[in-house]
């Protein structure tokens, strides 16, 4: 399988992949408190709903951006690519993916010590994870 021969990410790397991605999907947040508290908007109005939407957006469908990468991914040099194809994640990948991480939390991530790699979100997606600047 063509996918055989391209490198996994470390599960070091995913892992902090994951931790970055959390921050970004926390920042519109993060930016509403702030405003809230210097009393420029209430949390509960029209910005405080776009930021919610804007998190969770992100936290579900950051796989699906260009080449298979949130910013975390970006930044570390890695994509999620769909296991057969080789073809980058798509959004329907990415919410399964996801979806599964947000129900399952850490029981998902036991996952991640086999062969491949894949937490229970990439198995059921059909994804993996590669260094992307190794890309063929």
């Amino acid at each position: 399988m063509f996918t055989d021969e391209l490198p996994l990410a470390s599960r070091s790397a995913r892992l902090l992949g994951q931790v970055l991605d959390g921050l970004v999907a926390i920042v519109p947040m993060v930016a509403l408190v702030l405003i809230d508290s210097a009393g420029l908007e209430s949390g509960g109005g029209p910005l405080g709903m776009a930021a919610l939407v804007v998190g969770v957006a992100y936290y579900f469908l950051a796989d699906a951006l260009p080449g298979g990468q949130s910013l975390g991914k970006r930044w570390l040099d890695l994509s999620v690519i769909d296991a057969r194809t080789g073809e980058p994640c798509s959004i329907w990948q990415s919410f399964v993916r996801n979806l599964l991480l947000a129900i399952l939390g850490p029981l998902d991530w036991l996952f991640i010590f086999g062969e491949r790699r894949q937490r229970l979100g990439d198995k059921a997606a059909g994804t993996i994870v590669i260094e992307s600047d190794q890309r063929v």
